[in-house]
């Protein structure tokens, strides 16, 4: 759920600085990486005397700009760099640092903030809150599978939980892609982080309609098949239009309307849910019945938010998700209000925002989500089992 809406929310905000950067426009910047170039990767000491740009004067020559000599380290050319990328990262730190020293702003240069590499990895903070989002969810995805193993006698018992562990599977993918295109930027790196966020937001979709219109019952086989059916296809469509005609505008905009169908379905799953319990406290006042909240056993107080509120009743862990979903929505703020790198220049916005989507799955998500199947919906199938027996 919430990888999808960070995603949606990514696409959404940087999509203008993904085109071009103002940083890109810079005459010292191209002067600089033409001087690195000819110097560093063709040892050209004479470039002055047989090159003119567009413009009617040669490009400034700086004798204070000092590259990196070739042939690269190991651990550089390992991860992809080449001569002249170099130069175009050497460059835009010289060019940081020149604005720096003379009052202006910082800017972004081809949709990104000109980060501190390290070991050659361009984005080290964002690369390291997307390993630590892909841990919490390797942990739940073990959960669901435990889970699915004690359910193994009743298929229809482990519908749900299939779902809600293909969601964990297509996230930790996600979690993957988003590292590798942290470590290093190239357009394969960068289309394979976004296929595969676009996946998560769907297949996150899936999972919560599914639940929400309690497709796991035995006579909606149709429309469970029927939505499987259409999430495949306009996934197909997406991608195949995105390799026909890459739109960075297209990407968001289906990204950011599937996350919102996606988030309207988790607020009605929490409303059933809570009016069910409601009703069922009631009558059982009405009736001076004591329940035993069976949800204890499923919460971790280390690992869940307010614990000692939610804990008091099934009818307020039903609402979990939306404080979950808060915080989310709180840490869309820095994703809006986006900021250059500080720290030695290794962390952004950015980088503060895939911190914040570690928070759901690390504290409780996967836990609710196992509760829900458990005494939701698979307590429904054995109930509608005993029904259909007698």
């Amino acid at each position: 759920m919430w990888y999808s809406i960070s995603a949606a929310v990514v696409f959404f905000f940087c999509t203008a600085s993904v085109v071009a950067s103002d940083g890109d426009d810079l005459f010292i910047f191209d002067d600089c990486v033409y001087q690195c170039v000819q110097l560093s990767c063709y040892n050209n000491v004479d470039y002055k005397s047989d090159y003119r740009w567009d413009r009617d004067w040669l490009p400034d020559y700086n004798d204070a700009w000092e590259f990196d000599t070739i042939p690269l380290p190991f651990h550089l050319v390992a991860l992809g760099w080449g001569c002249e990328s170099n130069c175009d990262y050497q460059c835009q730190r010289i060019v940081t640092q020149i604005r720096i020293d003379e009052g202006h702003e910082i800017l972004q240069f081809h949709g990104k903030w000109p980060f501190q590499r390290v070991l050659g990895i361009q984005e080290l903070a964002s690369v390291i809150f997307s390993i630590g989002n892909f841990i919490p969810h390797f942990v739940g995805a073990k959960k669901i599978i435990a889970a699915i193993r004690i359910n193994s006698g009743n298929p229809l018992n482990q519908w749900q939980y299939t779902n809600a562990l293909s969601m964990a599977i297509v996230t930790m993918c996600a979690w993957v892609a988003s590292t590798i295109f942290h470590i290093r930027d190239f357009e394969l790196t960068e289309k394979t982080d976004y296929f595969l966020a676009g996946l998560t937001v769907l297949t996150g979709f899936h999972g919560i309609a599914a639940r929400v219109f309690k497709l796991y019952l035995p006579e909606k086989k149709q429309q469970a098949l029927a939505l499987f059916l259409g999430c495949c296809v306009a996934y197909f469509a997406h991608v195949t239009k995105l390799i026909v005609d890459w739109s960075y505008t297209y990407n968001m905009q289906a990204n950011v309307a599937v996350a919102l169908l996606q988030n309207c379905c988790w607020c009605l799953l929490c409303y059933n849910l809570y009016s069910s319990f409601y009703s069922l406290e009631a009558q059982n006042e009405s009736e001076k019945v004591v329940l035993i909240p069976s949800h204890i056993k499923y919460i971790n107080t280390s690992r869940t938010i307010l614990s000692s509120f939610f804990t008091r009743s099934p009818k307020l862990y039903s609402l979990y998700p939306l404080v979950l979903s808060l915080i989310v929505a709180s840490g869309m703020s820095l994703e809006i209000f986006d900021f250059p790198p500080f720290f030695y220049d290794l962390i952004d916005a950015h980088a503060l925002w895939h911190l914040v989507t570690i928070i759901p799955a690390t504290y409780g998500l996967y836990d609710w989500l196992i509760w829900d199947i458990q005494e939701n919906v698979i307590s429904e199938l054995d109930t509608l089992e005993t029904l259909k027996n007698r």
